[in-house]
């Protein structure tokens, strides 16, 4: 499963650690909701087309913990 396009998606109403979300549409025709968006890390939906959702997640997991340990 190949992402093909992700929009960072903002929920009315919500908390301000749930505001924002990334939502991908897959080469399978799925959509889903890949990860929130932290207010820390900088990662540009157009960054993830062409991953896999699990290479995503991994790709905000390795910004986090740059952002978290000053390294970003």
């Amino acid at each position: 499963m190949i992402i093909q396009s992700v929009e960072l998606v903002a929920r009315a109403n919500a908390p301000s650690y749930e505001e924002k979300f990334y939502h991908a549409h897959l080469d399978t025709g799925e959509a889903l909701v890949l990860f929130q968006q932290h207010w820390d890390v900088n990662l540009p939906p157009e960054s993830l087309i062409g991953l896999t959702v699990e290479e995503a997640q991994r790709k905000r997991t390795e910004k986090m913990m740059a952002a978290a340990y000053g390294s970003h």
